[in-house]
């Protein structure tokens, strides 16, 4: 078994692009369609985030890049309550790219799982386990702005 360093996942919405920037670059947005329990997010490099949910903990991170409407990356520790700190976090960076007919392709990539601490074991566990939540949170993050596009 070896340790994936980079997952990534796409998915097309029909919003356009600057409907879908607010859920992925917003408190209340990803509080819609990622961290149910709580969010924080100071959209702007070096801005903190948080993301809380119940049964895990709350995990924090740093905003890295935003573009508006373009591009919105942070890095995160994969542990609750410890500082997003190279070598103990990844980054996580959503890709907003307009399409025909006003949609949105949406792509995801995580990486530097290769660079955690722990056996490789542990660290291709956490990858496959972020992949599989990743593919989850955008079929929601899908739904959530269709459903704010059609109301």
């Amino acid at each position: 078994m070896s340790t994936v360093d980079e997952i990534s996942c796409t998915v097309t919405v029909d919003a356009p692009p600057d409907s879908v920037w607010r859920l992925v670059a917003s408190a209340d947005g990803m509080r819609r369609w990622f961290a149910f329990d709580g969010a924080e997010v100071d959209p702007v490099p070096g801005g903190s985030t948080a993301f809380t949910w119940k049964e895990h903990g709350t995990y924090r991170g740093v905003v890295e890049r935003a573009e508006p409407g373009e591009v919105f990356a942070f890095r995160w520790s994969l542990e609750p309550d410890v500082p997003p700190e190279p070598g103990r976090s990844t980054r996580v960076e959503l890709r907003l790219s307009p399409e025909e007919g006003g949609g949105t392709r949406v792509e995801l990539c995580e990486g530097g799982f290769g660079a955690l601490p722990g056996p490789e074991g542990v660290r291709h566990d956490h990858a496959e386990e972020n992949a599989r939540a990743w593919r989850v949170g955008l079929a929601l993050l899908k739904e959530a702005a269709e459903a704010d596009r059609h109301t």
